[in-house]
């Protein structure tokens, strides 16, 4: 009885150590595993190439800015990841023609597409970027 008892208890901390074992795979940079052990680490993605910015503003403002648009102002791209972001400032008017403050945005491009575009503060970094006429 005993001995069938060890064998049990024996058989239990094997699957407790395979199953521990199967955790750790994902890990690539454990150090004290077996190559076999461990996962390939992960390939870096490619970073998109630098945008025009201001080709883009000419050509697609209006997905980004709404209403009567009178200038743009961006910054220089930066990357993000894989993606690239800037900073553009637009100044415009309302339906009733009466001027609008201008507005800042930390604008997101993902390939040829824009993707989010956040309203930023005076305290934001990308109110700050030096911006320059499109």
């Amino acid at each position: 009885m005993q001995r069938a008892l060890r064998a049990i208890t024996a058989g239990l901390w094997l699957i407790a150590a395979a199953a521990l074992a199967a955790c750790v795979k994902a890990d690539s940079q454990v150090g004290f595993l077996p190559a076999a052990f461990k996962d390939k680490a992960p390939t870096p993605t490619a970073v998109d190439p630098k945008p025009d910015i201001k080709a883009l503003m000419r050509d697609r403002r209006q997905e980004i800015f709404a209403g009567a648009i009178d200038s743009v102002e961006v910054g220089p791209p930066h990357p993000k990841g894989s993606h690239w972001m800037f900073c553009a400032r637009a100044t415009g008017r309302g339906a009733a023609g009466q001027p609008l403050p201008s507005q800042t945005y930390l604008v997101e491009i993902d390939g040829d597409a824009i993707g989010d575009r956040l309203p930023v503060d005076g305290a934001h970094w990308c109110a700050r970027e030096p911006l320059e006429p499109t």
